[in-house]
Formats: C-alpha cells, structure tokens, sequence
C-alpha cells in the first residue's frame, strides 16, 4: 500500500479500461485535462443530425391511442388521446397517479387508454407511446415485480395477434404528453369529447392530422 505503486496501479487500470474501449467521452466529463495523462484522446461527438418526425394516422376501421407518462417531484401522471383513421379525436383522458415511477406512469397511461377504447366500444387498436422500455416489457416481458400485475392486465386486454402497440419519439407525441403534464396539474381522472378538448390540444391534433412534422435533434 505504498502510495507510489497505489499510484501506478490506478493509471496501469485506467490505461487498460481505455484500450479496452470501456471509456466514453461523458465519463471523462470535468476531468478532460487530465485524459491526456492517461493517453486518452477526447474527441467531441459530432451531432446527429436533425430528423422529421410524423404521426401517421392508423389504417381504416382501426383506431390509435397515444399515451405517454409524467413524473415531476417524485408524484406521477399520464394522458392520452383515441383518433380514427381520419386523424380527428375521439376521446382524450388525463390521469393523477401519485407516488410512482416514470415506467409506471407510462404503462398505467396505456392501461387506461386500452379500458377507454374498451369502454368505447372500439376494437383493432394501435398503441403508441415513446417509452420503449414500457413497450420492450409488454411485447417481451420482464421488468420490476411491482408492474407485473399491470403487464398482465394490458395483456389480458391487448390482442397482440391483432392490435399493435409501437415507439414514437417524445417529438411525435405531443398531444398525450401535453395530456399528461395536464394531469399532474390538475390531480384528478378527466375524459375530454371531441367537442371540448382544449384549444391548444386541438391545434396539436390538427398538425398531426395534416402529417406536418416536428424536428427532433435541434
């Protein structure tokens, strides 16, 4: 334990983790003076560039529901929308969940859009969210035993043999997203009609009904 050779071994280590490719550019985040003792090269990524991101309306005499989850100071919430083939609304809903995490929140969003659907009467349905471990744990299970009870039920009612649940970007999803800030706003169940969804709302159903895109990257 002499400091000399604690010395050597951490730099023999860090050495040996950076050819091993085990480092990347954030790990050296407020210590890139120092890479260079090390023999290690910081090189600022280069941007992704920007892309388009659309919603697509479902196909005919199937229906679409976007949800998507909230956590803010640790309590949750979520929202979504139901639109037909047209792209208008159907229903739209917003939820308060409380203490939860954000998986949580996204997967009790998408629970509650499919028992509306449900309730509604609709079937052939398409749901979309932009967790993609919410949709990983769905399609191919696993997860925290606390969401198992929820995965059974939005199994239960999802026919995966018929209907379809798919990622969008957070870009592309703005309506139920916005529902669900609304949510955590307002910290009770709400459904909206066709005829009474806000404004704002309504403008947003509007951009996507008429395949107008949004830039994710910028």
């Amino acid at each position: 334990m002499e400091p000399r050779r604690i010395i050597w071994r951490v730099y023999h280590t860090i050495s040996l983790l950076h050819t091993g490719r085990l480092f990347r550019h954030i790990h050296w985040r407020g210590d890139m003076d120092i890479a260079p003792l090390f023999g290690v090269i910081i090189t600022t990524p280069s941007p992704s560039p920007p892309t388009l991101v659309f919603w697509r309306t479902p196909p005919v005499g199937s229906y679409k529901i976007n949800t998507d989850g909230c956590v803010k100071d640790g309590v949750a919430s979520g929202g979504g929308i139901i639109r037909d083939s047209s792209g208008q609304c159907i229903r739209a809903f917003f939820s308060f969940y409380g203490d939860c995490t954000i998986l949580e929140a996204e997967l009790r969003a998408i629970l509650d859009g499919i028992i509306l659907a449900q309730r509604l009467g609709l079937s052939v349905l398409w749901v979309e969210s932009d967790s993609t471990l919410a949709i990983h744990c769905i399609t191919k299970g696993g997860g925290p035993w606390h969401i198992q009870a929820t995965l059974r039920h939005i199994r239960h009612l999802l026919a995966l043999d018929r209907d379809t649940i798919t990622h969008i970007f957070r870009e592309g999803n703005q309506v139920a997203d916005l529902l669900a800030s609304e949510g955590w706003d307002r910290r009770y169940y709400y459904e909206y009609s066709s005829q009474d969804l806000p404004r704002r709302h309504r403008s947003l159903v509007q951009i996507d009904r008429f395949g107008l895109p949004t830039v994710r990257g910028l």
